[in-house]
């Protein structure tokens, strides 16, 4: 079974967040910048302060442009009876497994910029921690939603059957 792709409106989404970053790493960068020319008298510290400004600029605009594209080809997600699986990373690939019996609630929710591209995040509370499928349409994330909502009802009323099988076997045992 193959992983589900989030919405092609995620690289937008994560290059607006990445943009705003950028500007204030941009606005931090000047004002180091204008300080190591006010204060430092050796131009060869100023040269190097300066180099250093860019280097780190240049990183933060090619994780602008690429960082995103690359995200979305690596991200996935795939839901079976019993699981659910996230499949994400730049670098280092993580594959996340979470058993849906596990699952203690689920929200769906928006931020601003995820509002205005339409886009919503599926998140998913465990009593270890939470996780997200983020960048969903409407539809895939209430789908989403559901879904979980019915297996996990399911398993846990084959749970509380087999409890109840097992308890009227121990008191026949008993008995």
């Amino acid at each position: 079974m193959e992983y589900v792709k989030l919405d092609r409106k995620a690289v937008t989404s994560w290059r607006i967040g990445r943009a705003i970053g950028f500007i204030l790493a941009l606005l931090i960068c000047a004002a180091l910048w204008i300080g190591s020319e006010i204060l430092l008298e050796s131009w060869a510290w100023q040269w190097a302060v300066s180099l250093a400004l860019a280097l780190f600029l240049a990183y933060k605009l090619v994780g602008l442009i690429l960082y995103p594209l690359i995200e979305y080809r690596q991200w996935g997600y795939r839901i079976t009876e019993d699981k659910v699986e996230l499949r994400h990373g730049i670098f280092f690939i993580t594959r996340t497994i979470i058993p849906v019996i596990r699952l203690q609630h689920i929200t769906v929710s928006q931020g601003p910029v995820n509002r205005r591209l339409g886009l919503y995040e599926v998140e998913m509370s465990l009593a270890s921690g939470s996780f997200s499928i983020e960048c969903l349409s409407k539809e895939a994330a209430d789908s989403i939603a559901e879904n979980l909502k019915a297996r996990l009802y399911v398993r846990l009323e084959n749970r509380e059957e087999r409890l109840a099988m097992e308890k009227g076997k121990a008191g026949e045992e008993e008995g």
